[in-house]
């Protein structure tokens, strides 16, 4: 291959990403967007590119309230959604789904590619576990079990990640004062009863309706949620 052309087809690149920024979508990522857009992708959230130069947003819930929440969260912080929120029946589970995703942001990509450096997702080690992204951590991917025998503890799925992502998370919620454990049968991470409370109250009160059973400490009875 000629250099001549090489040098050509970089002029083209260079011209296609002018063009393309000159006409994408931009917002400001305060320091807040920041970390609940973490908190989402430690949990169901997620990041797609369809050009190479910006990225949107991807959802998935069952719950239509928790959908609008996202889709309004985003709005907040600068981000809109694109077309409508999808409804989805499966029914093999009998239940519906809602999908969202946002318009493409130049933004995104460099948030994109913490998480995908090599196209699978992990966890990035310099995120920083504030309230705002552990709240949002657990809406997405945590659960309180209650055995009616002894006092509630919290278990947060992260199945999809590497032992060495959830050995970091678990060092990490340590750190903080959390008692915390990795299942090793499960790649799961335990919040020991020690510790249940105390996290609950550092990631704050429960911003939707649908989700706040997951605050339910004191509730009796309860086996798993």
């Amino acid at each position: 291959m000629s250099k001549g052309y090489n040098l050509t087809e970089k002029w083209k690149d260079k011209i296609s990403k002018t063009i393309h920024l000159q006409r994408a979508n931009h917002c400001f990522l305060s320091k807040e967007a920041k970390e609940w857009i973490d908190g989402e992708l430690l949990g169901d959230g997620c990041l797609q590119s369809q050009r190479r130069y910006s990225a949107n947003f991807h959802y998935g819930s069952k719950y239509p309230e928790y959908i609008q929440y996202i889709s309004d969260t985003l709005n907040s912080f600068g981000i809109e959604q694109a077309g409508k929120i999808r409804e989805r029946y499966y029914k093999n589970m009998n239940c519906y789904t809602y999908n969202y995703k946002s318009r493409c942001y130049e933004e995104l990509l460099s948030i994109k590619k913490r998480w995908y450096p090599e196209g699978r997702k992990i966890v990035p080690k310099d995120i920083k576990l504030t309230p705002l992204t552990l709240r949002q951590f657990y809406i997405g991917d945590g659960s309180l079990i209650c055995p009616k025998d002894s006092k509630p503890y919290i278990v947060l799925y992260t199945y999809g990640f590497t032992v060495f992502d959830v050995n970091w998370l678990v060092n990490e919620l340590n750190r903080l004062g959390f008692k915390t454990t990795r299942w090793n049968a499960s790649n799961t991470i335990h919040i020991s009863t020690y510790s249940t409370k105390d996290f609950l109250d550092y990631i704050g009160n429960c911003p939707v309706r649908c989700y706040s059973y997951k605050w339910n400490y004191q509730r009796d009875g309860m086996k798993k949620v």
